[in-house]
Formats: structure tokens, sequence, C-alpha cells
């Protein structure tokens, strides 16, 4: 995600198609209307958010479900004087229990009308679980939407600090011009997300529709051995030292080659010594000098 929110960034992702995903959500400017149930919403996807991966919640950018492909369709205000950014914060923190720490709020003044505005909320993924007030119903996300969590669903996210969480997540990506196209550099890092310390850690990464074109190669990864064969391989790296709790690790790097807009999607699988196996599934979408990263489903392997 940026680090810097103004209009023409809120564009880009308007005309780019950037899908909704796990950790990605539209709201049109109406969802903080006064006369919305503003307040019971707010809180259940922000909690949703947060019980989660974390993510970003864009309020301002409306949607369109083309086949259920939800993109962002035009940009649909908040009007300030209904929604300020100090009654955002406001909502957020009197309606969930107990609060969500390091939530930023990014307001995005738009050239649509004087008081017209974007908001961009961010939120971490939380180390414990979160409540709606209203309700007392605690919510996850789950296709692009929030949904009630089921008993299990908050005892894992309530083990987070009692067991090792480790995550995989795609580095910032690199490239350099080669021919017509580019080579992009995809670094693959993982993260532990607990105060327990995880160790003799592996990931493995599949690329689901890359071609011979994009003369795809590994640093540090190497191919996996099959029982059944498939029309892709298998990569696995291995992290046998201990990772302890905010710590970035290395994997290793793919190399890809790209020519025009193409976007390709990766299979993530991360594995820890008598820790649940988690997976990732990311789109990487890429267009001339730039690329989107997407996260469009997550979960357990079992």
């Amino acid at each position: 995600m940026p680090r810097y929110w103004d209009q023409a960034e809120l564009e880009r992702y308007i005309a780019e198609g950037i899908e909704e995903n796990l950790t990605l959500d539209y709201k049109a400017g109406l969802a903080l209307s006064r006369d919305s149930n503003r307040q019971k919403e707010i809180a259940k996807d922000v909690s949703a958010m947060a019980n989660s991966a974390g993510g970003v919640i864009i309020y301002g950018i409306g949607e369109e479900n083309n086949e259920g492909r939800f993109r962002p369709a035009a940009l649909v205000p908040v009007n300030r004087l209904e929604c300020s950014r100090e009654t955002l914060e406001q909502i957020i923190s009197s309606n969930i229990q107990p609060r969500i720490s390091g939530i930023k709020i990014f307001p995005v003044p738009l050239s649509t009308g004087l008081n017209d505005v974007a908001y961009v909320v961010s939120i971490p993924q939380s180390d414990t679980v979160h409540q709606v007030s209203r309700n007392k119903r605690y919510y996850k996300r789950f296709n692009f939407e929030s949904v009630p969590m089921e008993d299990f669903e908050i005892r894992d996210v309530l083990n987070r600090l009692r067991s090792a969480d480790v995550d995989s997540w795609v580095g910032q990506l690199t490239s350099e011009s080669a021919g017509d196209g580019q080579i992009w550099s995809i670094p693959m890092f993982a993260q532990n997300r607990s105060m327990a310390v995880a160790r003799d850690t592996s990931m493995t990464v599949e690329f689901l529709n890359a071609t011979p074109e994009n003369r795809l190669t590994a640093d540090k990864f190497v191919v996996k051995t099959r029982l059944a064969p498939k029309d892709y391989d298998m990569y696995i790296a291995s992290f046998p030292e201990s990772i302890h709790r905010g710590l970035d690790k290395y994997f290793g790097t793919f190399k890809v080659y790209i020519e025009g807009t193409q976007s390709l999607q990766l299979k993530i699988q991360i594995f820890s010594d008598g820790v649940r196996a988690r997976f990732k599934k990311v789109r990487l979408n890429f267009g001339g000098n730039s690329v989107t990263i997407q996260v469009e489903d997550e979960g357990y392997l079992y």
C-alpha cells in the first residue's frame, strides 16, 4: 500500500481496476452519512479487518460487481460536514472493544467539491479479538465481506500470543529494462506476529499462471519434488534459525520477465514446527513500470 495518499493515487486504483481483496475494501461516501446505520457498520468492517489480516478501507470510492469481482467504479466522496476525520475516529474508538491500537486515518481532499473528501483507514492485524459493542458480535473478513466469526476462529485469534504466528509477504518489487519489457525481482519474506518464537520455518511458492515467456528464475528457492506432476513447479526455501516477534526474515527472490500488462497469481504456503500451516493467494498486477499486490485469499491449510 502507498505511504502517501492523494486524489491521484485513488484515481490510479480506479483506472487500474484494483479489485477488493482480503485486505482492501471500498466504501462509497454514503456509508458515512448521518442517516446511515454508520456506527454499527463502521465498527463491523474495521474490527473484521483487525481480527483477520489487517488492511485498508477506503471511504469515498464506489464499487461495481463484475461477475463476482468487485472493482472500484468511481469517486463517491464523503461530505466532511457529515463526517469529519475526528468523528470517524470517535466512532471507531467508541464502538469496538477492546480498542484497536495503531489505526491511522488519512483524509484525502477531493477536487469534486468544496467539502468532498475520502478517508483511507489503515488497520493493523491485532494480537487479540475485537467485538462490536452494539451487538456483542465478533467479525472477520471472508470473501471480501465482514461476517460473524465461529467460536474456533475466535480462539485462534486469542492464541496469537501463545503460539507462533508466521505470515508470508511479498517485499518491494524492483525492475530493470530488458528488451521490450521489464525483469521484475520479487523478494519473499516471512514475519512472526506472535510473542512465541517460531522455529524450523519453510516457505513454498507456486506461480499458478506463469508461462515460459516469463523466464521465471529463483534465488535461494529450489524446485520441490511432487508426488503427482502439475503444470507448474513448487519452489521451497527453509529458514532453520528462530524467528522472533516482529522480525522480517528473507527467504529468497524470484525474477520474471513481463512485457506489457500482465497479472501473475501466486500461492504461498508457510510451515513452522508445531504451528498450523498457513496459505496465501496473491495476485501481482504488472502495468508498464508499476505493479500492485493484491491478497485474494488466506487461511490455514488444515
